[in-house]
């Protein structure tokens, strides 16, 4: 039985017309993870680090993208050494931090994250808001949030300290805001804008590369002592004395002044120079603790988050 040629002519023109309206998936795109909407206190110099994650076309995250980001707008706000962009690589679950934001003038900040991976290109805009002080861009419900996470830390709100011996009374200081806010367990999460597990001791200079698998920095105040404490897990990609794992470790004493935050170590193992504090994150070049044939490792970037 032969079809109508008015039905052949309206099948065509149905399926012409569902081939234009079907639309392909975009190939990458840029979810935010951290920072939209948020408040950045000038005063205190903190601010809230937009978090980014580069998907593919089946909403899995891509490793290895290059994501740069843009402060728009004019000197609402700069990145660390004054730049007014930053371009990382997101890791292993497809993210990139745009850590140490400096606010500079109250008022509305747009940050462009633009992401590009094998020929293709994502974008997104991240809006945050820039203001003198706490009491006067926050309500108070973003007060108590801040006051909540600075306790969630560990961080003490008083401490106590010796008063006269003869009159064996004790008196309460108030802890240093800019301390209490800085304490806590803070995670390595990326290694020269690459995250973990990272290359922290390339080959050569090395015998054998090392790889960072985790790390971590605690910073803890008892009274007017404030330390800090490292441990890393990392591996050799050759054996060295019939192991590839190793585990280290290094102790020492802190101080914070403003945004920077210094370090006075016990020993050669894990040196950290000054890092920039800001919102929960700690920027700085390290030393890592592995030496080979007598040589130091290179000095690495490092970002380490609460």
């Amino acid at each position: 039985m032969s079809i109508p040629r008015l039905a052949v002519t309206l099948l065509l023109v149905c399926c012409s017309a569902s081939v234009l309206v079907a639309q392909p998936k975009p190939s990458l795109r840029i979810v935010v993870i951290e920072g939209e909407g948020a408040v950045n206190i000038i005063q205190q110099k903190t601010a809230v680090a937009p978090v980014v994650e580069v998907r593919d076309q089946n909403n899995l995250p891509v490793a290895g993208a290059t994501v740069t980001f843009t402060i728009q707008g004019g000197k609402t706000a700069t990145f660390a050494g004054g730049s007014q962009t930053l371009t990382v690589t997101t890791n292993a679950a497809g993210r990139a931090i745009a850590s140490a934001v400096n606010p500079l003038s109250s008022g509305s900040v747009q940050i462009q994250a633009t992401a590009a991976f094998q020929g293709q290109t994502a974008a997104a805009t991240i809006t945050q808001t820039n203001v003198v002080t706490a009491a006067g861009g926050l309500g108070g419900g973003a007060i108590a949030g801040i006051a909540g996470g600075v306790a969630a830390a560990g961080a003490a709100a008083v401490l106590t300290k010796k008063g006269d011996e003869d009159a064996g009374d004790e008196e309460t200081a108030t802890i240093d805001p800019a301390v209490s806010a800085a304490l806590g367990t803070y995670n390595l999460v990326t290694v020269n804008g690459v995250g973990l597990p990272a290359t922290t001791v390339s080959s050569p200079p090395a015998t054998c590369a090392v790889v960072t698998d985790n790390a971590t920095l605690t910073l803890t105040a008892n009274g007017r002592d404030l330390r800090y404490e490292v441990k890393e897990t990392s591996r050799t990609t050759c054996l060295i004395g019939g192991n590839t794992n190793f585990q280290s470790g290094t102790t020492g004493t802190w101080t914070i002044a403003g945004n920077t935050v210094t370090f006075t170590g016990t020993s050669d193992n894990f040196v950290l120079d000054a890092a920039t504090f800001s919102n929960g994150s700690l920027t700085m070049t390290a030393r890592p603790p592995h030496i080979d044939a007598g040589r130091e490792a290179p000095r690495v970037t490092t970002v380490w988050r609460k």
